[in-house]
């Protein structure tokens, strides 16, 4: 019995060891409703139609007018993703713009390393020779990594010092959250970039002539090498290709991506009745998802044009002078009305206002004779951020003739004498001008005199009158002492007679029976007439 209880207790005991070890490690289940992600959420937006949404699988994408830039449609646009060999666009843009397609483009051991396990090819080995041209037909069909290593080396010398350029050529097309690692895309965490600025280079890409024909087309053919029979190259975008059941008829060119963090990338170019667009996606499950999210951006935004009227002609009003040369001189010999050509309109997305539409008329600010009515003297062009979207000439609307070397002559006879007579007209004025301010500053001048100045004055006038200079003072404000002579002695000079002291005037003025004298200040008397008079 006690061994019966004594196996029970055992086996109760090992049965709650096993429940607790398997409550332990077991995985955690999870209800699909409550699972968590670590993305954000999307952030959508629909410029034609603020209310309505595509269905897009991608992680993001955008859609663009690759004429003018507008953004039409736009899913987490400027979240930071992973490229893959969408990067490619940049290194061929790059290549069209700088490298020469009849140079010879060796594939170096470096080239050929960098390029990673498993990354995308078309065989080049070590040593091996292509032309440059033939090379980019690699890079943007059949996505060659080997290609871009050997570009990069071709063009800059080597590919880090590439890959710097690249990062330059990004900020000046004005991307703001891209940096690239490599020139084809492999994975790394410093190479990223998003779905706004990848359209920003696509645009500026597809400006490129030999840009836009070699990523749209669909095969090429590398003739044999030194090293490698001939090389039959075909488009790995499906949409470009007629036999693929995601072939799109208006695509234009495109460029796929994928390694596992990035996801599946695409970029496409589409036109359609005179619409250009850009649709970009990145981060998508599979390549077919990638294609149809593509279709239906821009099955979308094709829907959304309309022609538009930019710019009325009948608001152009203006008149300009017509000159003629004569002796190295320029003589305006008449004026001429000008008018536009016509209107201009173009297919614009419906939502686009006129706001951020500028007209600019571009001609000279004046015509040389002759001139003929309905002559085309300039243009006037239509801009869209900086895009032109149209232009129409600017016309003359009357005739207006050259003249005779007799009439010019005369012409220039009348300029002289008009300049003659302006510049006389100012040299009279400029001198009557200095007279006057001569005689203002005279004027101060007398006003504002220093007193010591005015008192040599009146000693000069009182000297040449005769009469004494009054005493002046010394420097220390009294007046200086005169020097005693000794008693009998004689300066030389006649004595002056003393003036009269008030006594004898009075005597002589009581006596008025007899004649009266006046005396001066010195004493001498001079006759004056009598007090009274019959």
């Amino acid at each position: 019995m006690k061994r019966k209880i004594v196996l029970f207790n055992f086996i109760i005991l090992l049965t709650c060891f096993t429940i607790f070890f398997c409550n332990i490690f077991a995985e955690p289940v999870t209800d699909a409703s409550t699972e968590t992600t670590t993305e954000a959420p999307s952030v959508i937006n629909n410029y034609a139609e603020s209310s309505k949404q595509l269905e897009i699988g991608s992680r993001a994408c955008i859609l663009v007018d690759a004429d003018t830039g507008v953004v039409i449609y736009e899913k987490n646009s400027r979240e930071r993703l992973f490229p893959a060999s969408i990067t490619k666009i940049m290194t061929g843009y790059i290549a069209c713009e700088e490298g020469n397609f009849d140079d010879t483009l060796t594939i170096s051991q470096t080239a050929y390393d960098t390029m990673g396990d498993g990354g995308s090819n078309i065989g080049l080995v070590p040593g091996e020779e292509v032309s440059f041209e033939d090379g980019l037909y690699g890079v943007m069909l059949e996505s060659a990594n080997e290609v871009c290593g050997a570009i990069a080396e071709h063009l800059s010398g080597s590919i880090p010092a590439f890959v710097e350029k690249m990062n330059a050529k990004a900020k000046e097309l004005g991307c703001t959250d891209t940096h690239f690692a490599n020139p084809h895309g492999f994975h790394d965490p410093n190479h990223y970039t998003n779905c706004y600025d990848m359209s920003l280079i696509a645009r500026a890409a597809i400006q490129n002539p030999d840009f836009s024909q070699i990523w749209g087309t669909v095969s090429h053919n590398i003739p044999p090498t030194n090293k490698n029979v001939a090389r039959y190259l075909h488009h790995k975008d499906k949409m470009l290709r007629p036999t693929s059941d995601f072939y799109y008829e208006y695509a234009r060119g495109g460029k796929t991506g994928f390694h596992d963090e990035a996801g599946h990338t695409l970029v496409t170019y589409g036109e359609k009745d005179g619409i250009n667009l850009i649709a970009v996606t990145m981060k998508d499950d599979s390549g077919n998802f990638a294609y149809a999210d593509t279709k239906t951006l821009l099955d979308y935004g094709f829907t959304l044009y309309e022609d538009k009227e930019i710019y009325n002609g009948e608001s152009y009003n203006n008149t300009v002078p017509v000159v003629q040369e004569y002796n190295g001189k320029e003589y305006t010999v008449g004026s001429v009305e000008l008018a536009a050509a016509g209107n201009i309109s173009t297919k614009l997305p419906k939502f686009v206002t006129a706001d951020k539409i500028t007209v600019t008329p571009e001609m000279a600010d004046k015509l040389t004779a002759p001139v003929t009515a309905g002559s085309a003297v300039g243009t006037i062009n239509v801009y869209y951020n900086d895009y032109l979207l149209g232009s129409t000439d600017i016309l003359a609307m009357g005739d207006v003739a050259a003249l005779s070397q007799k009439e010019l002559s005369f012409m220039e006879l009348k300029a002289n004498a008009r300049r003659f007579i302006i510049f006389s007209g100012k040299l009279f004025v400029c001198v009557f001008g200095l007279f006057i301010l001569v005689l203002l500053i005279d004027a101060v001048r007398k006003l504002f005199r220093p007193k010591k100045r005015k008192k040599k004055r009146r000693k000069k006038k009182r000297k040449s009158s005769g009469r004494p200079a009054s005493p002046t003072k010394t420097g220390n404000g009294s007046p200086p002492k005169k020097k005693k002579r000794p008693a009998g002695a004689s300066d030389g000079k006649k004595k002056r007679p003393q003036r009269p002291d008030e006594a004898q005037l009075r005597r002589s003025r009581t006596n008025t029976n007899k004649k009266t004298y006046d005396y001066d200040m010195y004493g001498v008397p001079k006759r004056r007439r009598a007090q009274h008079r019959k």
